[in-house]
């Protein structure tokens, strides 16, 4: 297949799957799930920051609580939507299947993991400072897990080419 022959089938790919995770999103039963995934998140968050001898954060709702300050962890505030974007990309790239599910794994538990990061670090500036808040929740974390997650693809879709092309010229 022509390069861009592979190119559009990627497009075309990505851009289906990410229709799908679009119009999952909007099902009662993903909203119910998003719910309990952004408590779970505001939870790991409030025990996290207890490890880190913040004892006084509690948990209410969605919200990570203390007498200092307070935020609330809403949609957004997941990590879902760049996890899709990268287990999206990965999915749609022209390589081995074999490949791509340790890929999906890995990617969406890094970026989950820097997400409790991310939280942690936002309910930080809005207890320590306020001032930096907005900046940080609206201009820096967005586009950094965007940032991440296409980075992320591009260097595992790099490795995997590579490790293919090896395959196949190493087969006799």
């Amino acid at each position: 297949m022509d390069t861009h022959g592979r190119d559009l089938r990627f497009l075309v790919i990505f851009a289906v799957l990410m229709g799908v995770y679009y119009a999952a999103t909007t099902t009662k039963t993903m909203k119910a799930f998003f719910e309990r995934y952004l408590e779970f998140n505001a939870d790991a968050s409030v025990a996290v920051l207890h490890t880190c001898g913040f004892d006084n954060v509690s948990r209410n709702g969605k919200q990570l609580v203390s007498s200092k300050g307070s935020i609330s962890v809403e949609r957004g505030c997941d990590a879902v939507e760049p996890t899709a974007l990268f287990v999206a990309a990965v999915l749609a790239s022209p390589v081995a299947f074999g490949a791509k599910l340790p890929a999906v794994l890995a990617g969406a538990l890094i970026l989950a993991v820097v997400n409790l990061i991310r939280i942690i670090s936002l309910f930080l500036s809005a207890v320590y400072w306020r001032k930096a808040f907005d900046m940080l929740h609206l201009d820096v974390w967005q586009a950094a897990f965007i940032l991440l997650a296409i980075l992320m693809w591009a260097l595992w879709a790099s490795w995997a080419v590579r490790r293919q092309a090896v395959r196949i010229h190493a087969t006799p």
